[in-house]
C-alpha cells in the first residue's frame, strides 16, 4: 500500500506514545466481546488495537497491505512478547484468503469503508460473534491543521471529511441495526524539531518543492507544543464505534452456521 511508506509509518508509530485511541476503542470492544477469543484486525496498521487486543489475550490476526506497517508491528510484538499472540498477514482485504473469527475489527481505515456494503458483507461472512468498525465521528474536525494550512498555503478551504453517519446509514439499509458509541481522544503528533514537522505535513500535502517551507515553518513553529524535548501537535478526535452482533444473521450466512 504506496501510502503508508516507511516514514509515514514510522511517524504513526511514534504518535501511537501520545494516543489516546487504543484505550478509548477498547473500553467499548472488550465489554461487547468478553466471550471471543479470536480477533481479525482489518487495515491493523502498526498495531493500534491488535497489540492491545493480544495484550489482554485474544488471539489475533493482524491484517494490512503495508509492509511498512506490518514491519513494526511485529517488532513491537516481539519487544512486548505477543508474537505467538498475533498473526501478521500481509494483503489487501479483498484479496485476502483467511479462516472465520469471533470478531472483525476495522480501526479508522476509510480506504474499506468507500464501498461499505462490500466490505460489511465480507466481515458478516467472516465474523462469528460480531463485528466493530471504528470511523470518523466529526466531519467537521480539523485533520492535521488543514482547516488552516489550505487557506494559507494554497489559498482554499479545506473540505470536510465524512463521518459516520453513511456508514450507518448504509447498514441500516442493509438490515443491521448497529449500536453506536461515541469515543474522544487525544493523538498527538511528536516531532524532535521544526525540520521534522515541516517535512511531516510537505509529505502528508505531497509537496515536492520548497516553494511553501517558509510559510509551513512559520506556522508550525507557533503552533507546535515543546513539551521537554519533544514538539507536539496536538489533535484532538472524536469517532464513532459501531458494532453489531451476528446471531441475527444466522440465516443470512452461506453454511448457516456461527
Amino acid at each position: 500500500m504506496g501510502y503508508w511508506n516507511k516514514l509515514k509509518a514510522n511517524w504513526y508509530r511514534r504518535a501511537l506514545d501520545y494516543s489516546g485511541l487504543p484505550s478509548a476503542a477498547l473500553g467499548v470492544i472488550l465489554p461487547h466481546s468478553a466471550k471471543a477469543k479470536t480477533f481479525l484486525d482489518a487495515g491493523c496498521g502498526c498495531g493500534t488495537l491488535a497489540l492491545p487486543l493480544a495484550k489482554a489475550g485474544k488471539t489475533v490476526t493482524a491484517l494490512d497491505p503495508s509492509k511498512a506497517m506490518l514491519d513494526i508491528l511485529v517488532h513491537d510484538a516481539r519487544i512486548l512478547g505477543l508474537q505467538k499472540k498475533i498473526k501478521p498477514i500481509l494483503s489487501e482485504w479483498a484479496d485476502a484468503d483467511i479462516q472465520r473469527h469471533d470478531v472483525i475489527v476495522c480501526s479508522n481505515v476509510p480506504e474499506l469503508l468507500k464501498e461499505p456494503r462490500a466490505f460489511i458483507t465480507k466481515a458478516n461472512v467472516l465474523a462469528r460473534k460480531a463485528v466493530f468498525l471504528i470511523v470518523n465521528a466529526d466531519p467537521k474536525a480539523d485533520k492535521f491543521y488543514y482547516k488552516e494550512l489550505y487557506p494559507l498555503l494554497f489559498n482554499k478551504e479545506f473540505t470536510e471529511r465524512g463521518g459516520y453517519i453513511s456508514t450507518y446509514t448504509t447498514l441500516a439499509d442493509m438490515g443491521i441495526f448497529a449500536n453506536v458509541r461515541i469515543i474522544d481522544y487525544d493523538f498527538d503528533q511528536p516531532f524532535d524539531s521544526v525540520d521534522e514537522a515541516v517535512l511531516f505535513w510537505k509529505e502528508y500535502l505531497g509537496l515536492v518543492t520548497g516553494e511553501h517551507d517558509l510559510k509551513l515553518r512559520a506556522y508550525l513553529s507557533k503552533k507546535l507544543v515543546k513539551k521537554k524535548k519533544t514538539l507536539l501537535a496536538r489533535f484532538h478526535k472524536k469517532s464513532a464505534v459501531i458494532w453489531w452482533d451476528l446471531p441475527f444473521l444466522k440465516d443470512r450466512l452461506p453454511d448457516g452456521s456461527r
